[in-house]
């Protein structure tokens, strides 16, 4: 898949902090770490790179009503857009998550339909009624996907702008697969422009109670293979990660691949560790699963031991 970026969607980007992680240097003792802060974004997550795209596409074709599925930080995005951009948005739910940003969506406008099932089943009945109501469909692995992927390719974009150059490595954590295959291919319009001679190595973390990509990455899959539901396991500090379908699966797998990069399981307690251990030495406020980049980042060099310039994307802020 080629993504190509319009000027429009330049106006709408947004900006978030990188900068260098000299506290992390001193622990890890390998090459150079820089953080790029996906917490700066206005609702603390990466989730608004794609959320401000979707409402601005909604509402420039006549859509009254944007709906997802989701876990809460992408519906507490959509939900903050959609306010903004004068659009009804319907968020659909798992019953049985702990939905600690309910109070934020209902605030933003925002109705809250509660389903039977994992995340995948919300995701799946709120494309349903997008498609039965005439509602705008955000949903990833949808017909708007490339718009999602076109937002967290601008993520690529910042990170050569303030490295000057592509990095060695660059670490995602990886539930969908979205942010990942975006930012890949964020640098393959880099080296299609000639800006960049070679594409960083693309690592994914996600976490040990499931998740497809890095399963099927240790597998040595060439297409990923999703997970039976059972096998999965959601706890309050991995409900970011955990999946046994990931919607851009293949192509987060294929920029892992091709890119000659890795893809690491980590524990809720290691999220936890390295979440604390970003407060205490950079000053930054994280939400665990998004610190489980740092941990797959320190096993692939250790497995690698390359050196060079190695990006964390921190993907989202703690909210508690």
């Amino acid at each position: 898949m080629e993504l190509e970026e319009s000027e429009a969607h330049q106006r709408l980007a947004l900006e978030t902090p990188f900068f260098r992680a000299y506290g992390l240097e001193k622990v890890f003792g390998f090459g150079r770490i820089f953080i790029k802060y996906e917490g700066g974004n206005p609702t603390g997550t990466q989730k608004d790179r794609a959320a401000v795209l979707h409402a601005k596409r909604a509402a420039e074709n006549g859509f009254d009503t944007i709906t997802v599925g989701t876990c809460g930080n992408y519906g507490a995005s959509i939900a903050y857009y959609a306010s903004l951009s004068g659009l009804r948005s319907v968020i659909f739910v798992p019953k049985g998550y702990l939905l600690i940003r309910e109070r934020e969506m209902r605030d933003y406008g925002a109705e809250i339909v509660r389903v039977d099932g994992k995340y995948e089943e919300a995701v799946k009945l709120s494309s349903i009624m997008a498609s039965r109501n005439g509602w705008y469909d955000a949903n990833p692995g949808g017909k708007s996907r490339r718009i999602s992927l076109m937002g967290y390719a601008r993520i690529a974009h910042e990170i050569y702008r303030e490295l000057g150059r592509a990095p060695t490595t660059v670490s995602v954590p990886v539930g969908n697969g979205t942010t990942l295959a975006g930012i890949y291919h964020g640098f393959l319009l880099l080296r299609k422009k000639g800006l960049i001679e070679r594409v960083p190595r693309m690592i994914g973390a996600s976490t040990v109670h499931g998740n497809p990509v890095v399963r099927s990455f240790k597998m040595g899959f060439r297409r990923m293979v999703p997970l039976s539901p059972d096998r999965i396991v959601e706890t309050d500090v991995n409900e970011p990660l955990v999946a046994y379908y990931s919607y851009e699966g293949d192509e987060a797998l294929n920029a892992i691949r091709r890119s000659g990069g890795y893809a690491g399981f980590v524990s809720d307690e290691k999220m936890i560790y390295y979440a604390n251990l970003l407060r205490n030495l950079e000053g930054i406020s994280v939400l665990p699963a998004s610190a489980s980049a740092i941990d797959a980042l320190r096993q692939f060099v250790l497995r690698r031991r390359v050196r060079g310039d190695h990006v964390v994307v921190i993907t989202g802020r703690s909210i508690i």
